[in-house]
């Protein structure tokens, strides 16, 4: 019968049996995994990327760690900061971001930029609405809404057809189809 193989003696074993003092080695020795986990070591550009990946974005593993990877080898080290371009320019803009770090922009910057532009937007949509609701208080009910679903915008309005507006053609009565046909032709 084989004889069991002896179990593998540890550093103090082998101190004691040599009669060696090593002091005290508690420092050295194995702690359990939550010991480890619980020294507040920040996790790599590679993990946080991968983790918010597959559980922010719902991205399958495989191609979450493929696009960390891409992450964790460019220039940006601090997770945070990969973090913050991800969630401005999502895991594919990786190059803007490199390219706007060159040019001196933070996310934070460029999260600003941003909300500004959106802005500007909704404000020219609203002033956009206001007029719209000027013209359709002009004229009989739908006809507003006939000349915008037919691309007609508010400056199309002062051109002249016939020697008269289209503006005064729409206050006559003038049927709406007729009046956006004869703005087509004018425009061409």
């Amino acid at each position: 019968m084989p004889s069991r193989r002896p179990t593998a003696a540890t550093a103090s074993d082998i101190a004691r049996r040599e009669g060696l003092d090593l002091g005290d080695i508690s420092r050295y020795q194995r702690r359990d995994r939550r010991a480890r986990r619980s020294r507040g070591r920040k996790p790599t550009v590679l993990q946080a990327v991968t983790r918010f990946a597959t559980t922010g974005l719902g991205i399958p593993r495989a191609t979450a760690i493929s696009h960390a990877e891409r992450w964790a080898t460019s220039r940006i080290t601090e997770p945070d900061e990969a973090l913050e371009w991800i969630r401005l320019l999502g895991l594919g803009g990786l190059d803007t971001a490199l390219r706007l770090r060159r040019k001196g922009v933070t996310p934070a910057m460029e999260k600003t930029r941003r909300e500004s532009e959106e802005q500007a937007r909704r404000d020219a949509r609203a002033a956009q609405e206001r007029v719209w609701a000027e013209i359709a208080a002009r004229y009989r009910p739908g006809v507003a809404a006939h000349l915008r679903l037919n691309g007609v915008t508010p400056a199309m309005l002062d051109r002249v057809i016939d020697g008269k507006t289209a503006d005064q053609l729409l206050h006559e009565g003038r049927p709406v189809q007729i009046v956006i046909n004869a703005l087509r032709e004018t425009h061409d």
